[in-house]
């Protein structure tokens, strides 16, 4: 009979405590955000002001006097694409149409497609031209690159 009662009493406990958070969830859904708070009553800090990664009150707590980051500087590593290249980013890569080509020729590969190829390469006003076509000539796609930045754009 112990046994019972504490078998009942552990699976009340549980489901109470899981029925408790989810109400718990779905309140914070529902309730509107000013802004003036943080859930625990924390203020909300403006961005960089705080200690969280976002600037936006505790968070991580990685940067707070004590934490892991502490005195080091913060760097957005959510948004930084270029974290882990070898290289650095410049401001006008200067692409020539033979450079076009091979990019574009990296990208069929990258692909898998060996039965496309880069034809129609050329040099046009502030853009390079260039166009994936089948083995027999057919034109599948035109596309135009800056050749500062390196921005594909489709024309046709």
């Amino acid at each position: 009979m112990k046994r019972i009662l504490l078998a009942t009493t552990l699976v009340l406990g549980v489901t109470f405590a899981g029925a408790g958070a989810y109400i718990a969830v779905a309140a914070a859904a529902t309730t509107p955000d000013d802004g003036s708070s943080m859930p625990d009553g924390a203020p909300n800090n403006p961005p960089g002001e705080g200690w969280g990664m976002d600037g936006k009150g505790p968070g991580m707590m990685m940067h707070h006097p004590g934490g892991p980051m502490a005195g080091r500087p913060h760097r957005d590593w959510h948004h930084k694409d270029d974290m882990f290249s070898l290289f650095a980013r410049v401001q006008n890569k200067n692409l020539t149409p033979a450079d076009v080509k091979i990019i574009a020729q990296a990208i069929l590969l990258e692909h898998g497609n060996h039965d496309w190829t880069v034809t129609d390469v050329a040099a046009a006003q502030n853009a390079i031209d260039f166009s994936f076509a089948t083995q027999h000539g057919d034109v599948i796609a035109t596309f135009a690159v800056d050749p500062a930045t390196g921005h594909f754009k489709r024309i046709s």
